[in-house]
């Protein structure tokens, strides 16, 4: 009998990984379906859900938003044609499930969430509720109240803020906050620390006088952040600029303490990210300042910056795990919220792009801009195997584009 109470766990083992449902690529799900760009050539897959106005949209580009199996893919979701009366509704975020070809609505959301990609779980913070998070794979996708907004910070007057995009620390246990308190004499406090999601304890790093957003913390130190004094090109900004010659974007902060990391080169700094190994940082130089637009980076062991991928007029970008791969959007010409747009793909080790998709024309005009933040907010997934961005279209929706990156390789040989 001893033989048979060995194999009878492998056994069991076999019959649980059967009855597992397979996980589909894109270009074998039924929730999508293949564009080839008219001009690059390039195929993509666009998620089909909803009716054909609806936005389905990419998260913030600080967030992965598909899982590293690529079973589950988050997503934004608004009903309805900016275009057109009575749209678009509210935003919710929803789950595609690449296994079973279902979407799955996870409820309201106006806070870019936080993806833990490899245990398939979604956390996020409402203002009035507190921090949520949904496991991926519960079949009715319950909520778990995780912790309340800190009485250290309600006591203070109106949360306005609690993160501008939600990250979490190394062991998922405490998540950087970023926060605005509006008092009740009507003045903005900015406060920076971290929040214990087990507990709710809060732990407080420091206040600045300038709207410090966009922290992300570190994601294997975490006892490092960055942030940005996004407004700095404000009377205060200015100021500061005049006294040290540095343009103050992006911050390192500790608890207790801050420093400025100055773009050397160009200057001007934008949507900086941390790369996935927390060595280094990348922005794009872009802007009112010079039409020399391109992708930075920073290590932060050497302390040395470069360029590291020339596409004129880059807004939003991310580089791939081993770094050697940059995906980046482009507002060909005026930038506003709806404007023209298109994402590149550039080779470092070959120098050459080809775009992801061409450029697309304005989804909103001008004179009656997008609600939706319509920006392509392109990045890697699944271990650099694919680009998620968000695709505009003139008539006034969205659609969200997944894109093999093994032939953008072949392409940029």
């Amino acid at each position: 009998m001893k033989p048979l109470i060995k194999i009878l766990p492998l056994a069991g083992l076999l019959i649980l990984a059967a009855c597992q449902p397979r996980v589909k690529s894109p270009a074998e799900s039924s929730l999508f379906q293949p564009f080839t760009d008219p001009e690059s050539g390039v195929v993509s897959y666009v998620l089909q859900y909803g009716a054909p106005d609806d936005n389905r949209q990419s998260v913030y580009f600080t967030c992965k938003s598909m899982t590293e199996d690529g079973r589950f893919l988050l997503f934004w979701y608004t009903e309805g044609n900016e275009k057109k009366p009575g749209g678009p509704g509210a935003r919710h975020q929803m789950l595609a499930d690449l296994a079973t070809d279902r979407v799955y609505d996870l409820g309201l959301s106006t806070m870019t969430p936080f993806v833990e990609t490899k245990k398939d779980y979604v956390v996020w913070g409402d203002r009035e509720r507190g921090f949520f998070r949904v496991d991926f794979k519960d079949p009715n996708h319950a909520e778990k109240k995780l912790c309340d907004v800190p009485q250290e910070l309600t006591a203070l007057g109106e949360v306005r803020r609690l993160a501008t995009h939600l990250t979490l620390t190394s062991d998922r246990a405490r998540a950087f906050l970023d926060t605005e308190i509006l008092t009740p004499e009507g003045k903005s406090r900015y406060i920076q620390g971290m929040l214990n999601l087990q507990d709710g304890s809060w732990d407080e790093w420091g206040e600045t006088t300038w709207n410090c957003n966009h922290g992300q913390v570190n994601p294997v130190d975490d006892n490092l952040a960055m942030v940005a004094w996004e407004g700095c090109w404000d009377e205060a900004g200015q100021a500061y600029q005049a006294e040290t010659g540095w343009y103050p974007r992006m911050w390192l902060v500790r608890k207790g303490s801050k420093e400025l990391l100055p773009a050397r080169d160009i200057n001007f700094a934008s949507h900086e990210i941390w790369d996935d190994d927390g060595q280094g940082i990348s922005w794009c130089g872009h802007g009112w300042i010079t039409e020399e637009q391109c992708v930075y980076h920073h290590d932060l062991r050497t302390g040395e910056q470069q360029a590291w991928a020339q596409v004129p007029g880059a807004r939003h970008n991310t580089c791939s795990p081993d770094g050697k791969y940059v995906v980046t959007d482009q507002a060909p010409e005026t930038w506003w919220r709806g404007c023209k747009w298109r994402v590149a793909f550039f080779n470092r080790e070959t120098g050459k792009y080809v775009w992801l998709y061409s450029t697309r024309e304005p989804l909103m005009p001008q004179n009656n801009q997008s609600r939706l933040h319509p920006d392509p907010h392109p990045h890697f997934v699944m271990n650099g195997q694919y680009v998620v961005c968000t695709a505009n279209n003139a008539d006034g929706h969205m659609d969200l584009f997944v894109t093999p990156v093994a032939q953008l390789i072949e392409m940029t040989q």
